[in-house]
């Protein structure tokens, strides 16, 4: 039988330790979910498990052969990846950007055949979406878009399926669609899934491992697990199971627990723009922050999120620069706020103002720059003054290159 062995896996951001020990079997014929609150480590550990981040200490194993044993087309053919966002340019067709899921059968010798061809169409059959075969990549909905994902992972012929969130920002519908397709994969090969969403939780995994600060609080059956006590303990929030007389898998009801007295959300000051701190609004709303946004343009991308999450928001009217007033007033809702978090976004002279403001509050109060690997003077547009401010405020702030990092530094910084 196949089987992932996770063995004491140990990894680090840095001097960031993100998982502690993580040790977990997962087997064919079963879904295993991965479950935590956020920045519980999860996604790393699916990383680690497919091989893409290595471990301070411990080891993964595919069927008794470690990763770092495999070579990497070795284990492209053992293990398929399905990540949350997809990479392709968009003008691919679904039949085209199926068959990349063949890369690790062909070779010099051995080019695309006609039984690569069948096996990408296989792969569509499975997934319900042939009928899209020459649809741009651009042009499918969200639930058709996670799908072709599967699909060209399943073209690899795989063991083991390992997928980050696969119904994140679907609705229930193809939340659902997505889940019972896992399910009816799962008879076959081993299926390892990052879950935000405990009732699927319950209602389709065999097991689940359960994060909390990088550490295994369980792992085991869904039922045995997933205890009121420890949700309330690890999620922090009450819960009450429902049965429904026309549905077989009974489910779960939430609520936050009564508040103490003195108990408030930690406030995050987000500075960003033009749909760069998109990721960080969403994740940190989802964390349950209090969150506020600001200065952003009147049809800012970044505006229409933080608007449907009720963040406050500090506007300007649209293609207006951040004046003296604007930055006086970012600058008091900076030293208002338990931390402030900088996206880092293209500046120009209209936004140089925010990124200013993010710089002298950096000695007054937590300040955390989100920047991905990118030279910051490919964001300036302003002849080198913000190249200039982003490097002072990476020297003073915490510097974090993804929004788990974010969330591992908030927790551990103000709560």
């Amino acid at each position: 039988m196949n089987r992932i062995d996770v063995r004491d896996v140990r990894f680090s951001y840095g001097s960031k330790p993100v998982l502690d020990g993580v040790a977990a079997t997962c087997r064919e014929g079963e879904i295993t979910g991965i479950l935590g609150p956020n920045g519980s480590g999860k996604t790393t550990l699916l990383r680690v498990m497919s091989g893409y981040l290595t471990p301070d200490s411990g080891g993964v194993a595919y069927n008794g052969r470690p990763v770092q044993h495999l070579r990497s087309r070795d284990l492209a053919l053992m293990r398929a990846v399905v990540e949350q966002r997809l990479v392709a340019p968009f003008e691919f067709s679904v039949f085209d950007y199926v068959l990349i899921g063949r890369t690790p059968h062909l070779t010099w010798s051995r080019p695309e055949t006609a039984g690569d061809r069948h096996a990408v169409e296989q792969a569509l059959e499975l997934t319900r979406t042939l009928h899209l075969h020459d649809r741009p990549i651009g042009e499918l909905s969200g639930g058709e878009l996670q799908r072709v994902m599967i699909a060209r992972a399943l073209a690899q012929e795989p063991a083991f399926l390992l997928l980050d969130e696969p119904t994140s920002h679907l609705d229930v519908r193809h939340q659902l669609e997505i889940m019972h397709l896992l399910e009816d994969l799962s008879g076959s090969i081993a299926v390892v899934a990052v879950i935000h969403d405990i009732n699927h939780a319950l209602a389709f995994c065999e097991q689940v491992l359960l994060l909390q600060q990088g550490r295994v609080i369980g792992q085991g059956n869904p039922d045995d697990i997933l205890t009121a006590p420890t949700i309330r303990r690890v999620f922090g929030v009450d819960s009450v199971r429902l049965d429904h007389p026309h549905l077989s898998q009974s489910s779960l009801a939430f609520s936050l627990p009564p508040r103490t007295a003195d108990e408030r959300r930690r406030r995050i000051l987000i500075i960003g723009g033009g749909g760069y701190a998109r990721p960080v609004i969403f994740s940190l709303a989802h964390a349950g922050y209090e969150l506020w946004t600001g200065v952003l343009n009147q049809g800012d991308r970044d505006l229409d999120t933080a608007l449907s999450l009720g963040c406050r928001t500090l506007t300007i009217p649209p293609f207006c620069r951040i004046d003296e007033a604007a930055k006086d007033r970012l600058r008091a809702w900076c030293l208002d706020a338990d931390a402030v978090v900088v996206a880092a976004m293209p500046v120009g002279q209209g936004n140089l103002g925010s990124l200013e403001v993010a710089c002298e509050v950096a000695g007054a109060k937590p300040v955390i720059l989100v920047a991905r690997r990118q030279a910051f003077g490919d964001l300036d547009h302003v002849g080198g003054r913000a190249e200039y401010l982003y490097i002072a405020l990476a020297e003073r702030a915490h510097v974090v290159g993804s929004t788990e990092e974010l969330l591992t530094l908030l927790e551990r910084s103000i709560g």
